[in-house]
């Protein structure tokens, strides 16, 4: 098997704009997309001409079907509530009308068909998985049974002429998403209830009810506001402005697998608390906007920063039926005994759990009560919190007022706000700064450049296009009264030939991909040799490591699923392989550190680059072996796992592992960038004799990478 990654000036891009245009050959009539794609290596913009349902497969390959259809338990008790629901039915003489919104692949009308629906209505308004839908219909041998309308149900008529010749008296749906009702699940149901069934309808899930517990938790709060930047004696270096402290952030949720977030990183400081209940099934109307005010008893002491948040699904009328998707120390199927409590509850990635961040954190005591100001609107919520001393106006959606929740994504500023890294670049830049050096830094994400403005060099240079990100730079330039840093959008041979030190903080602001950051490389190339020879550069390097690894549970995105709950969904993987062909979604970014898995292999550098002795190329080509020396042990792998290692000083900063793999155990991964991730289509069974080869070509000159690996089984 190969795995690719090709990169055309870059593939992770942002404002990516799709126009089509028609182009005619000899042989062939047929459509082309144009792709306009900002490239965060070269920071050009270009076209490139793709297939032309391109931006379908694109949703295709990166959407999260198969991971939803992978979940068992979800499938099951979607599989048995409709049974009950048309079991009701038919026990009251009425027929079972069912009417399935946002069908997909067509699995919940499929279990409807064998439960014995007398008639099924599929609505699917997404072309080309209606169009996947129904080949699957028909592979299953129910095509005549399922009536499917390429279509939003919102957009669906009843009549004699309609959609549907009468209302459905049974709704099953799945239109929820972390945030429960981000997907528009509100004013989906609302408009089915008042158009498309009937009044004593039976609907599955029948209700839900969003949970949250009130925490204290330094780790996720540093994906919300930046810190002060703080060296390794602890003194400030940098001074956070005001006006990022008392900032509100931003609404927008924050998912993420808290199961994974280690136990003693947060405090409680409340049990559970119920604070949205919605009654799915018609019998009570759905409030499109509400606020609602709980007070609960503080359970220990503690700062108050922010809510974890969870949902759980009542499938059946009866309430007998219950899918949750709450972290596992509140989870009633977990093993709380087991050595790892996380591994014994369903895992799944469509549905995680959310942090909400109050606007500004409060000290709370224990066995006091406090005020939860629950709001939502009809796609979102949000949250604040009160006690007798600390009141609000109003309680709107917070919006961000300081420039950094638009600027920069979560995981960026958690970045800046790791420690670990900082201290280290801090250190070596302390060395290096003197009263006469003249620095450019070639990141404007990063607080670096200022950093060295504070160690007293005589003129920095820091070289920023973004709008937002200068914003942010001057608000820190005047909040640490720094005279001597000037902010350029272009790098011109004045500045260039009398730079001292180069600097760059390796972690660009838009770069997905851990060789997205060798922007820094590539700027550096192109003023090489205008550059004075002692020139300081920091990082002086930085190395590409890949190792095999066994997924414990994020492969179950991207496999096939062939069966699910016996029905064959072959059509749907062949789509989704296609999709993956024709898409550039072969290598994608995750946070493995919410996604544990296991090293199979030992990490291998893959590509090594002096910063300090650039070369135009780069190429290697190269077989390793999965074990170092010959054993009888297998290793399971079903993914490669890449990544990037600055150097700083001599010393190594991962933006990987943080402790050196050992085969067979658990990675512990950085918490504050994301991987480079490949997942196989199927596990394979590799033993000492087995190896891996990786091709890899770097074009600094024109701002290319690629990468291609191949996992090579010996089969006799």
């Amino acid at each position: 098997m190969i795995i690719k990654y090709s990169v055309r000036l870059g593939s992770f891009f942002l404002n990516s704009t799709l126009k089509r245009v028609r182009s005619f050959s000899q042989s062939e009539d047929r459509m082309q997309v144009f792709t306009q794609k900002k490239n965060p290596i070269t920071g050009s913009t270009e076209w490139d001409v793709q297939h032309e349902d391109y931006d379908y497969h694109q949703e295709i390959a990166r959407s999260a079907f198969a991971d939803m259809l992978h979940d068992t338990e979800r499938n099951k008790k979607y599989y048995r509530a409709l049974q009950l629901a048309i079991e009701r039915m038919h026990k009251d003489g009425r027929k079972a009308n069912v009417l399935d919104i946002g069908t997909g692949t067509g699995l919940l009308s499929i279990m409807a068909a064998r439960c014995g629906a007398d008639s099924i209505t599929a609505c699917e308004a997404f072309k080309p998985m209606a169009e996947c839908c129904a080949k699957i219909l028909a592979c299953n041998g129910v095509a005549d049974k399922i009536t499917l309308i390429p279509k939003r149900s919102t957009e669906m008529t009843v009549g004699e002429n309609g959609d549907m010749k009468e209302k459905a008296n049974i709704l099953v749906t799945e239109v929820f998403d972390t945030e429960l009702i981000g997907e528009g699940a509100l004013s989906t149901f609302s408009h089915a209830h008042k158009y498309l069934l009937e009044k004593d309808c039976i609907v599955v899930p029948d209700s839900a009810v969003i949970y949250v517990q009130v925490v204290e938790c330094p780790t996720m709060q540093k994906w919300n506001k930046l810190n002060d930047l703080a060296d390794e004696e602890l003194e400030n270096v940098l001074r956070t402005p005001q006006k990022m402290k008392d900032c509100a952030g931003s609404a927008a949720v924050h998912d993420i697998q808290l199961s994974q977030l280690p136990r003693q990183a947060f405090r409680e400081l409340s049990e559970q608390i119920p604070v949205f209940y919605y009654d799915w099934s018609g019998r009570t109307p759905i409030d499109m906007k509400r606020t609602v005010k709980q007070q609960f008893a503080v359970t220990n002491t503690g700062r108050a920063q922010m809510v974890f948040m969870w949902w759980e699904l009542n499938m059946d009328t009866e309430g007998k039926i219950c899918l949750s998707c709450a972290p596992w120390w509140t989870h009633t199927d977990a093993d709380v005994a087991s050595e790892r409590p996380q591994d014994t509850i369903p895992w799944r990635d469509h549905w995680m759990q959310a942090v909400y961040y109050f606007p500004q954190e409060l000290t709370l005591k224990k066995d006091t009560e406090v005020t939860l100001i629950s709001c939502q609107d009809e796609y979102s919520l949000w949250f604040y919190l009160e006690d007798e001393k600390s009141k609000y106006k109003n309680y709107k959606r917070p919006i961000c007022e300081c420039g950094v929740h638009m600027a920069l994504s979560r995981t960026h500023v958690s970045y800046l706000n790791d420690g670990r890294r900082s201290k280290k670049f801090l250190s070596q830049l302390r060395q290096e700064i003197g009263k006469e050096s003249v620095v450019l830094d070639l990141n404007g994400s990063s607080f670096m450049g200022l950093a060295a403005a504070k160690f007293g060099a005589k003129q920095v240079y820091i070289y920023e296009t973004l709008n937002l990100n200068v914003g942010i730079l001057i608000d820190y330039i005047n909040e640490n009264s720094l005279n001597n840093v000037t902010i350029v959008p272009n790098i011109d041979d004045s500045i260039v030939t009398q730079v001292t030190n180069v600097i760059s903080d390796p972690n660009f602001s838009n770069a997905l991909l851990p060789w997205e950051n060798l922007k820094m490389a590539y700027i550096l190339y192109k003023y090489n040799s205008k550059l004075r020879s002692d020139v300081s550069i920091t990082p002086e390097g930085c190395e590409l490591w890949g190792m095999p690894v066994e997924f414990q549970d994020l492969h179950k995105i991207r496999i096939p699923l062939d069966k699910c709950e016996g029905i064959d969904m072959t059509t749907f993987d062949n789509l989704v392989e296609s999709s993956r062909i024709i898409s550039d979604a072969d290598i994608e970014p995750q946070p493995l550190w919410e996604y544990p898995c296991k090293s199979r292999g030992l990490p291998r550098k893959l590509l090594e680059i002096d910063m300090r002795v650039l070369q135009p190329t780069y190429a290697t080509n190269d077989i390793h072996p999965i074990l170092d020396t010959d054993c009888d042990e297998v290793q399971s792998i079903n993914g490669f796992v890449l990544w990037m290692s600055w150097t700083v000083g001599g010393k190594q900063i991962s933006a990987g592992p943080q402790e050196w793999p050992a085969v067979g155990e658990r990675v512990q991964w950085d918490m504050h960038t994301r991987q480079a991730v490949k997942i196989l289509k199927k596990a394979h069974e590799a033993g000492s004799t087995d190896t891996w080869s990786s091709q890899i070509a770097c074009d600094l000159e024109k701002g290319q990478f690629n990468v291609d690996i191949k996992l090579n089984i010996n089969d006799q």
